[in-house]
């Protein structure tokens, strides 16, 4: 057992806080941190990608106290909660069983060993550059070298190395892939304006949830994608933070991890 501020720190350690607020501070949107505080101490603790109502529903049936995301529980500002929305139920559903709800989301996405760094490792990278830097080691979007193959034989590699069928892939099929940019979750608005300023330079951008427009502009000039579906791209790297978290804990308290099936 330890208290809610303790384990926090504890996740805190390994995604620290002020590097979302940095991104903020640059312009973009977030809201990480302890979203829902129902308890001061901490016994049990889900990990979940998503506060999903299955997610939730978990948490319950195995006696948790706890549940840490990696998306927000509460992204936008809410004028009303009600049990009735799909989009409100699960968080309703956390606030009546007294549950603590934690989000560690841009600052996850962008530390060291964290989201985006972990997708990247996961695809094999070699000599890795961060395209967008934030502080020392740490930043969004990674460029790096891999050995050369075609796009056929590498689109093949990453649907085995994420055992997912659903990953697509657009390009000539026996163009040569030497070199990878990659984006945890949907990285297309950062992979254009990083091709606008010369700075995206791979051959194969892979990344997830692109809309067409940008799809059309890689294309035009003959950048290869691959788009990995959301979930399948950030669970990885948020299997690999749960982890390092049980290790920092050193058995204070209970961890348990809930896999989403339906996006697998």
């Amino acid at each position: 057992m330890c208290s809610l501020q303790e384990f926090f720190s504890t996740l805190d350690g390994l995604a620290p806080i002020s590097l979302s607020h940095k991104l903020i501070e640059l312009g973009d949107y977030d809201n990480s941190g302890i979203l829902v505080h129902s308890t001061n101490t901490v016994k049990k603790a889900l990990f979940t990608l998503d506060l999903s109502d299955l997610a939730v529903d978990f948490a319950i049936k195995n006696g948790c106290d706890t549940i840490v995301t990696h998306h927000p529980a509460i992204y936008a500002p809410i004028k009303s909660l009600s049990q009735e929305s799909a989009s409100e139920k699960a968080l309703v559903k956390a606030i009546k069983a007294n549950l603590n709800v934690i989000s560690m989301h841009l600052n996850l996405d962008v530390a060291v060993n964290g989201i985006d760094q972990s997708l990247a490792e996961k695809l094999c990278a070699k000599e890795v550059e961060i395209l967008e830097k934030l502080v020392k080691n740490c930043g969004y979007g990674r460029q790096f070298i891999i050995e050369e193959t075609t796009l056929k034989e590498y689109y093949e590699n990453v649907k085995v190395l994420f055992n997912c069928n659903k990953i697509l892939c657009y390009g000539k099929e026996d163009s040569k892939i030497k070199s990878v940019a990659s984006f945890c979750g949907s990285g297309s608005s950062t992979a254009l304006k990083l091709l606008e300023n010369g700075c995206l330079t791979a051959d194969l951008i892979i990344t997830s949830d692109m809309p067409h427009h940008a799809l059309k502009e890689l294309l035009e000039v003959e950048k290869r994608v691959i788009l990995i579906p959301h979930y399948v791209a950030e669970e990885y790297g948020f299997s690999k933070y749960f982890a390092n978290v049980n290790l920092k804990l050193k058995n204070k308290i209970e961890t348990i991890y809930f896999l989403d099936e339906r996006f697998k």
